[in-house]
């Protein structure tokens, strides 16, 4: 059971890393697609509103990478012009379910830990929380959703998935490694919540350090 569920969110990863596209929503017409995740790189085009990207495969707190393009548009006329951006865009501007937890509400790492710490983050931040020296199951791991923290129980553990089990909330990772000792590790993967029956699929990464 667990290897079809897996095997079905490795199928996930790989059709939204080729294939999924992304909505920008801004206020007025100028979103700027830019060279690096920072509003200080340079602008590479700036995007109408409504513009619909292609997800370019990686991301980083706050931002994502996307193409825009309209090579890839059988129906472009043969007068409309060629062209092909791959930059990042705030996530602040962009609609799409895979990136943003309605679920979990991000977590500061120093008030919930102390000294070294093992995490999972989102785009938004970091998202849930333990101690990486627990790498047992039975060892507790934080989230928050509407304010309330959540402690739940490891209950399995392997190099490319764990689960966390709570009466109200469970969690599980798929497609990264769970090595704890390598610090600052950040290893990108689905995350699949689970809260009062609601579930949703989430870009997330296993991430720790000292």
């Amino acid at each position: 059971m667990k290897l079809t569920l897996f095997l079905f969110i490795a199928f996930l990863i790989s059709l939204n890393l080729s294939f999924a596209q992304i909505r920008v929503k801004t206020s007025n017409s100028g979103l700027n697609l830019r060279s690096e995740p920072t509003t200080s790189s340079s602008v590479l085009f700036s995007l109408p509103n409504e513009t619909e990207l292609l997800y370019a495969n990686d991301w980083t707190e706050g931002w994502i990478k996307v193409r825009y393009s309209n090579s890839y548009n059988m129906d472009r006329s043969e007068d409309e012009q060629e062209f092909d951006y791959t930059g990042w865009v705030n996530l602040s501007f962009i609609e799409t379910k895979m990136f943003k937890s309605s679920i979990l509400e991000p977590m500061s790492w120093q008030d919930e830990t102390d000294g070294c710490f093992y995490g999972i983050y989102g785009v938004d931040g970091l998202l849930g929380i333990d101690n990486f020296d627990e790498q047992s199951t039975g060892s507790k791991f934080k989230v928050k959703i509407k304010g309330v923290a959540y402690a739940l129980t490891m209950s399995e553990v392997q190099d490319n998935y764990f689960r966390f089990d709570h009466p109200q909330v469970k969690i599980e990772f798929f497609g990264a490694e769970t090595d704890r000792g390598i610090e600052s590790v950040e290893s990108k993967g689905v995350l699949r919540v689970e809260y009062n029956g609601q579930v949703e699929y989430i870009y997330a990464a296993l991430g720790g350090g000292c």
